[in-house]
Formats: C-alpha cells, sequence, structure tokens
C-alpha cells in the first residue's frame, strides 16, 4: 500500500498546473496566491483528503463494486419551451434541456475521477447516457477543477465534437486544449450566453486543486442561470455558509436548484467542503427553492458514508425541516425527469 500511495502522489506532482494568470491577479479574491472563501473557513484540499483516507484507520463502509442503472440511448434533441428537461448522468453530471438549449454540468464520464486509469475513485455505475450520445451540447459549465467535476479527456472531446461555450472559474481552463470558447469568471459575474439564455457565476464555500502543488490557485463556484423565464441554480460542491441566502436576496426564489448532498463522513475532514443532507435541506430553504434535486453521491465512493445513506437522511431531513417530500427529489440515473410549469406551480403553493 505505501508503494502505491506513493506512486499515486508523484503522479499528481508531475500534473501540477504552473504559471500565473494576470486576470486571477485583479479578482479581489486571491490573495498571496491563493483564492479564499468569503467565510475564511479553513478547508481541506481534494489531496489532504485522499491522503487521510489512505492513511487514516476509521469506519469505511463497503461500496458494491458495480450497480446497475438505466441508460437514456436515445435523449431528446432538444427541449423548447419553458418547460425543463433533466437528466441525472452521474455524480454531479446533469443534463439541462430547456428553451432549445442543452446545458452539461460538470462533465464526467470517464471510468475514475483520477488523472490516471489505474488508481483513484473508480465508478459504480454507468452514465445515464454515453458521452457519444449526448445531443449536441451548447453550453458546459464547470464549478471547480477537482478531478469529480472536471474530467479533462471528456471536456476535450466536447470541444472537438459540438464546440460548446464553456464558463468556469478564474484559471480553471489553462489545462483544456482549446480555450477559444471559454469564458472565465470571477464570483458575482454574468455572460450572455444567447439571447435567452444567460448565467452567473456565484460564490460557494469550497476550495480547488489538481496537485499537491496548486491548492487554490483556481476559482471554484456554483452557477445561476436564466433560461427564458426560468431561473436554475447549480450549487457545484460546497460547504453550509451564507452565500445561499445571498443568492436568494440577489436573484429571488429559483425554479430548481441542484445541490450536493453526498461525500459528507466524517464531518470532521468534509463539513467545511460537502453539505450533508440536513444542511443541503437548509439550502434549500435559504434559495427559497421551487424544486430543489439532490447529485454529488452514489457514483464515486469520495467518503465513508454508505452509498445510499444520503438518499435515505434526505428523507428524514425533509421530515424534520417541515417540507413538502416533493419539493426535494432525487433523480434516478439515466431517467430523463421533465419539470414542468404545472409541476413547478404546485410547488411554489405547497
Amino acid at each position: 500500500m505505501k508503494a502505491v500511495i506513493i506512486t499515486f502522489f508523484s503522479i499528481f506532482l508531475a500534473s501540477c498546473i504552473t504559471g500565473e494568470g494576470d486576470v486571477r491577479e485583479q479578482s479581489s479574491h486571491f490573495k498571496e496566491g491563493e483564492f479564499n472563501n468569503y467565510s475564511h473557513a479553513q478547508t481541506h484540499t481534494f489531496w489532504e483528503i485522499v491522503w487521510t483516507s489512505l492513511t487514516t484507520d476509521f469506519e469505511r463502509a463497503t461500496w458494491p463494486e458495480q450497480v446497475n442503472t438505466a441508460v437514456d440511448e436515445s435523449p431528446l434533441e432538444r427541449v423548447d419551451g419553458d418547460n425543463v428537461r433533466i437528466t441525472f448522468i452521474n455524480h454531479a453530471t446533469l443534463l439541462v434541456q430547456s428553451g432549445g438549449y442543452n446545458i452539461l454540468t460538470d462533465p464526467v464520464f470517464s471510468e475514475r475521477a483520477s488523472p490516471v486509469s489505474f488508481i483513484g475513485p473508480k465508478r459504480v455505475h454507468k452514465p445515464g447516457i454515453a458521452l457519444k450520445n449526448l445531443p449536441k451540447i451548447d453550453a458546459i459549465v464547470i464549478s471547480h477543477n477537482h478531478y469529480d467535476h472536471f474530467d479533462l479527456d471528456s471536456v476535450n472531446t466536447l470541444i472537438e465534437r459540438d464546440t460548446p461555450q464553456i464558463f468556469t472559474g478564474l484559471g480553471v481552463s489553462q489545462i483544456l486544449e482549446n480555450t477559444s470558447n471559454v469564458t472565465e469568471m470571477d464570483w458575482g459575474q454574468s455572460a450572455q450566453v444567447d439571447k435567452n439564455f444567460k448565467l452567473w457565476f456565484l460564490d460557494v464555500q469550497h476550495n480547488s486543486g489538481r496537485s499537491l502543488t496548486d491548492r487554490n490557485t483556481t476559482l471554484w463556484g456554483g452557477f445561476l442561470f436564466e433560461v427564458g423565464k426560468k431561473k436554475i441554480y447549480f450549487g457545484g460542491d460546497t460547504g453550509y455558509a451564507d452565500h445561499y441566502k445571498r443568492t436568494f436576496e440577489r436573484f429571488g426564489s429559483v425554479d430548481v436548484a441542484f445541490l450536493p448532498l453526498g461525500a459528507y463522513s466524517p464531518r470532521i475532514m468534509f463539513k467545511p467542503v460537502h453539505l450533508n443532507p440536513d444542511e443541503a435541506v437548509q439550502a434549500h430553504k435559504d434559495l427559497n427553492a421551487k424544486v430543489s434535486i439532490g447529485m454529488h453521491f452514489g457514483t464515486f465512493q469520495l467518503s465513508a458514508e454508505p452509498r445510499n445513506e444520503p438518499v435515505e437522511l434526505l428523507e428524514r431531513a425533509k421530515l424534520k425541516a417541515g417540507i413538502a417530500a416533493s419539493s426535494f427529489i432525487t433523480l434516478d440515473v439515466g431517467v430523463p425527469y421533465n419539470l414542468s410549469n404545472t409541476l413547478l406551480a404546485q410547488a411554489d403553493r405547497l
């Protein structure tokens, strides 16, 4: 095991991002070579978490090696109008279709959330849509550069196939082969994607890094989309803080929010950077979301909790918080979910 650990971290040292970005220097959140959370929370980096997982004896649930889930072999090419069609592909990768636009979040289609094929968190189910079967993607949003949210091979493949517009935080795109269609954003900045599609990059409480030497040198965040008359929030990856309340104060209630609710145990390690189900429900309430959809669970074992526990604890958290069961849901992998105006109106009345 020691030899494997040494090999593992040697690879990450070799894969580090180098170079300074003048644009980052202009950000008020970038100080002494690092980005900082508004909350000044002390967060563990992805690699500190990996190292602790490899070297610390804490009780870790056993996940199945393989889980059979649905696969949408023929996704719709487009969804016009104000309805929203959502397909949970895996982890934080979702296909969001509305207003004639196809939006893909945090694409990860590789076998492992890792820079190499032989070690690192391995998926336990197939993607809900195969990469080759995706409809033409118009926009990709990348919340941050951790391997379970930014799969370089997947993004490069989609750039070559579809030339989508890509939106991400400052510094994240420097490892891409082609950055001609990439917009890097600071917290609070917006971009007009198309006539009826605008998005904002917003702060969350997290961190970044793809190696041992690039801690917080690129910016992390969440996104708010305005597609037609719909407001859609994609939370990326985050611990609980006041950013949800501030998002509501600025933008009002959102129609649908994608909120992470897994990879939370043990709390001493993950509380600053990952929501648990109780915190996810509080985030849902802070946002005044009509409907929230859970993500960031069940694909890669990144933490100690059992695979299905986030979904089970979400049900308890909703009861405890006194919110309607239908207001915060999880989706089956690979099964499209149509969030119609009627459903949103019903949710708004609950």
